[in-house]
């Protein structure tokens, strides 16, 4: 666990007790091979390496969240993505681990239900108790057919509970102020801690990891810069909702000096958008894998992975820097069938996919 802890920080009663999670602390690797390649030194959070699930740094949102839904009196979970979403996986598993339903609701303007579950999606399917489809449905009807589902629920004498994306229910960002703690621990304390400022990089859907980190380091007092690259929404939207969780931060843990934690949103790098990257990104996604051994998925790590390049390149992240990627998971969208990503790996591997030869025929000497 963390020396610096929620509850010495924050005012009584303010941080109620989270449910049990993962595996903590969760690695902070130094990657010299990347750092050399990019000219800074490099550290990577490994927050995929939580459970054996890979939910990802959503499981310390959910700690929270879910906790406060038990004590509500809460039977059912009821959230929402999109194919890739790794937080349909761990709702669903949370719900599993205690007690209570899973409700999942899948939406988005590109999206189809699979004949043939693989990756999150078939994760998801093993561990819910109902899935909810809304085929090429804009994604901002989300929090409505939320809403919808959590009607039904009741309508059946349940007891919803609904998580939005990004698990951006209170207290869910405790989870993220908790990370940035435990990172601060990692990275040193008092006489050993490293000189600023400290440069982090994160996807940001919501953008509630990202405020978390801000958070802590407001609390701890860190010299950090919180870097935001967006997966899908614009830097304005991305930008609204940091700030909505800032005020709802502000009002629920009665801390003013929190009112203007900064978290620099950047959406130079969204690309062709939301789970569409380009053959040239995933060219970059197969040099991770390849030169650093680093899984990224194509809709949230990969992004956050352009970031870093970008920011480095552009002197945003000065040479020399201490940069920390923080990896959130997603690893199980490598496996998720992503059609740009097979049309990619179709065309570039070819002559290995090919259809196999039949073997030739052995002479008969007898």
């Amino acid at each position: 666990m963390t020396r610096h802890r929620l509850e010495a920080l924050l005012p009584p009663g303010a941080v109620p007790r989270p449910l049990a999670y993962g595996r903590l602390p969760t690695p902070l690797q130094y990657r010299p091979d990347l750092g050399a390649d990019l000219g800074v030194r490099v550290l990577v959070k490994r927050e995929d390496l939580l459970d054996d699930l890979a939910s990802g740094h959503k499981a310390r949102k959910l700690a929270h969240a879910v906790a406060r839904a038990r004590r509500r009196g809460a039977d059912t979970l009821v959230t929402g993505g999109s194919l890739p979403s790794g937080q349909c996986v761990a709702v669903a598993a949370f719900a599993r681990r205690y007690g209570l339903r899973s409700h999942l609701v899948y939406s988005g303007d590109q999206q189809v239900r699979p004949h043939r579950p693989n990756g999150a999606y078939l994760l998801a399917l093993l561990l819910a108790d109902e899935v909810t489809w809304h085929e090429r449905t804009p994604w901002q009807r989300n929090a409505e057919l939320l809403r919808a589902a959590c009607a039904e629920e009741a309508r059946r004498g349940g007891r919803p509970f609904a998580v939005p994306p990004g698990v951006t229910v209170w207290p869910g960002l405790l989870g993220s102020v908790e990370l940035g703690l435990e990172l601060a621990d990692q990275l040193g304390t008092g006489a050993d801690v490293v000189p600023g400022p400290i440069h982090l990089v994160a996807p940001a859907g919501s953008g509630g990891t990202c405020l978390g980190l801000a958070v802590a380091a407001r609390l701890l007092g860190l010299p950090w810069r919180v870097h935001g690259i967006c997966v899908g929404g614009s830097r304005t939207s991305v930008t609204a909702e940091v700030a909505a969780l800032r005020r709802q931060a502000v009002r629920r843990l009665g801390r003013q000096n929190l009112t203007d934690t900064p978290v620099e949103v950047h959406a130079d790098w969204l690309g062709a958008g939301y789970d569409r990257p380009t053959a040239a990104e995933l060219r970059v996604l197969a040099e991770a894998v390849r030169r650093y051994r680093l899984p990224l998925d194509p809709t949230y790590m990969l992004r956050a992975f352009l970031g870093l390049l970008g920011l480095v390149r552009a002197g945003t992240i000065p040479r020399g820097a201490l940069v920390v990627l923080v990896h959130t998971g997603g690893n199980l969208g490598l496996f998720a069938g992503c059609p740009a990503l097979n049309d990619w790996l179709g065309e570039t591997f070819a002559a290995h996919l090919a259809e196999p030869r039949p073997p030739a025929a052995v002479p008969n000497d007898h």
